[in-house]
């Protein structure tokens, strides 16, 4: 009995210093589980922030892909997205209106789209924007002409710095193009106006001093003409050489003798738009008979009075009719022969603009008649 109590004795100490070394593996395990907990803890915590940073770049990129939605839907741009095969990866709705495309058509070559450009060339020029790796730029046309457009081609790079495809962008310049064409013309009717006008520069010089044994007097009168013809071209090229109101054109030939009562200038008649042609040559006549009136007729006496009245007639040709009459001024008489001022009268009105101009010496002054054509502008 004392052999087996000894035994069991020892079994027994066996058994508890296996249990203090199993106690002490749990121990161990325990605070391994623990520290696995602190790490499992920091890595759910590491991957709550990404997962935060994650969802902010989703926002972002939600926005991003917001605006080039709305970029695409909105522009007025014709774009078109290429790869290396010219197979069509996305594209603008302003290019509907040039390539017959649907939605569908994503995935399609380019070159299978129809459209309305006088442009042969598109796949040459992209395959050139692949070999140089530079921009492109071209004008083309629509087939009938109506639509002009510059075309740029520009190569599509990646992130890596490799082309992976093109861009071609369709800009419409129809207004750029009309108004060139438009300043073709204004350039050519500029040179022709200047021709003319040193035509009639030359032509008033001439006849001034050979119609003149002054020549004090005859610069004075070339002069005077001369700012006439810059003040009409002041005014028909203050509104860029369009229509001209017939009240202006005479009101500044006849306002330097507006001196005294106030009756003393009437001018009447309806509102009438003149066209440049038009306007100068009435300029040129209203101060030559303005001049006339201030030497010789009822603007030269503190008593005399000018009425300028107009209308239009309404007949198979519908005609510009004016009449310049004086009262109150010194009695005339019928010269001789006409000045200058009368010869250029008559001749701009019977040749310039295809009319005819009645002049009349009566005893209460000077009366001037002038039927102008209105097609005649």
């Amino acid at each position: 009995m004392a052999e087996e109590y000894e035994t069991a004795i020892e079994e027994l100490k066996s058994s508890n210093e296996e249990m203090v070394s199993v106690n002490e593996e749990l121990q161990s395990t325990n605070e391994e589980l623990e520290t696995s907990k602190e790490e499992l803890q920091s890595v759910n915590e590491e991957l709550q922030t990404v997962n935060h940073e994650l969802t902010v770049k989703i926002d972002e990129l939600d926005r991003v892909n917001s605006d080039l939605r709305n970029l695409y839907e909105s522009t007025e741009i014709a774009t078109v997205f290429l790869d290396r095969d010219l197979i069509i990866r996305s594209f603008t709705p302003a290019l509907t209106r040039i390539f017959n495309l649907i939605p569908g058509d994503r995935g399609r070559p380019l070159t299978d789209i129809a459209h309305n450009l006088d442009y042969p060339s598109v796949a040459q020029d992209i395959q050139q924007v692949f070999g140089t790796r530079q921009p492109l730029e071209r004008r083309i046309n629509r087939h009938d002409g109506a639509t002009h457009y510059i075309v740029r081609a520009l190569p599509y790079w990646t992130g890596s710095g490799k082309v992976e495809g093109a861009v071609l962008t369709f800009n419409d310049v129809t207004g750029l193009a009309q108004a060139e064409a438009q300043q073709r013309v204004l350039v050519a009717e500029l040179n022709h106006r200047v021709k003319n006008m040193l035509t009639v520069i030359v032509s008033i010089a001439t006849q001034t001093l050979k119609s003149s044994d002054d020549m004090d007097a005859a610069r004075k009168a070339f002069l005077d003409r001369l700012h006439a013809m810059a003040r009409s071209y002041e005014l028909v090229s203050r509104d860029q050489w369009s229509e001209v109101s017939l009240f202006d054109v005479v009101r500044q030939e006849v306002e330097p003798y507006r001196t005294g009562r106030d009756d003393r200038i009437v001018l009447d008649g309806p509102a009438i738009a003149l066209k440049p042609k038009l306007a100068l040559s009435l300029g040129m006549i209203i101060h030559e008979l303005g001049t006339n009136s201030a030497k010789y007729g009822s603007l030269s006496v503190a008593g005399g009075s000018l009425e300028v009245s107009w209308a239009i007639e309404r007949r198979s040709r519908d005609s510009l009719v004016l009449d310049w009459i004086e009262r109150g001024g010194p009695p005339v008489g019928k010269p001789l022969r006409h000045g200058f001022g009368l010869t250029v009268i008559e001749r701009e009105v019977s040749h310039g603009l295809g009319g005819e101009a009645k002049i009349e010496f009566e005893d209460g002054g000077l009366r001037v008649n002038l039927r102008i054509p209105l097609d005649s502008q």
